[in-house]
């Protein structure tokens, strides 16, 4: 029956272990480069559930950069107490409350002195009594070039041509051709038709002018 126990408490306490070893304080850059000579912000987040010390919300490490890195400033959470040392690099938290999944509980922001295609990193050191759940793995990224930008998947916009407007033809209308007379024809016809009449009247005139 004791064994029985004994296995039991064992496989509880491995249980906790795991529990405990899921729930992590990590560092990461959020997949973002960090640029020569600009700046590479680096946050210590929460990911998963925030790991306890005796029932107590609290950790304590320090921060190690590369040497390529420079500190140019920093943001703390605003739950519980939180302490930042910018000379040591360390980082004090605690808080009767845990943390949500996913607080940041500190930001950094380094300036990059090192040119493209080295390499950067920064890690958490825990202090003593503070590893459990915390990721010692340090993170290193590639250092680029300020010219290089980021291949986007969006379509580039492609110039609209202007519509086209379609005018109807002219219509053309066939105009008869004017039939010039022909030069045997005498223009002189009609006047000549004309002249007797006139004399005629003229001379009718006269006459009645005689009788009166």
């Amino acid at each position: 029956m004791k064994k029985i126990l004994s296995l039991g408490a064992a496989a509880a306490v491995l249980s906790l272990t795991a529990v405990a070893a899921s729930a992590e304080i990590v560092a990461t850059d959020n997949g973002t480069a960090p640029v020569a000579g600009g700046e590479y912000v680096v946050e210590i987040k929460v990911d998963g559930e925030f790991p306890l010390v005796s029932d107590l919300a609290a950790t304590q490490f320090t921060v190690e950069a590369s040497d390529n890195l420079t500190l140019a400033s920093f943001t703390k959470t605003s739950t519980g107490m939180a302490e930042f040392n910018e000379e040591r690099m360390s980082f004090t938290y605690a808080n009767s409350e845990a943390p949500a999944d996913g607080t940041v509980l500190l930001s950094l922001v380094f300036t990059v002195d090192a040119a493209a295609e080295e390499e950067v990193s920064v890690k958490i050191v825990p202090d003593a009594g503070f590893e459990a759940g915390v990721d010692v793995d340090a993170i290193t990224s590639v250092v680029v070039d300020v010219t290089d930008e980021p291949i986007s998947d969006e379509p580039v916009p492609t110039e609209t041509p202007e519509p086209t407007v379609e005018t109807e033809p002219a219509i053309s209308v066939d105009t008869p051709p004017t039939e010039t007379p022909d030069d045997d024809n005498p223009s002189t016809g009609v006047a000549l038709a004309v002249i007797p009449a006139l004399v005629a009247g003229a001379a009718a005139v006269v006459a009645a002018k005689k009788r009166k």
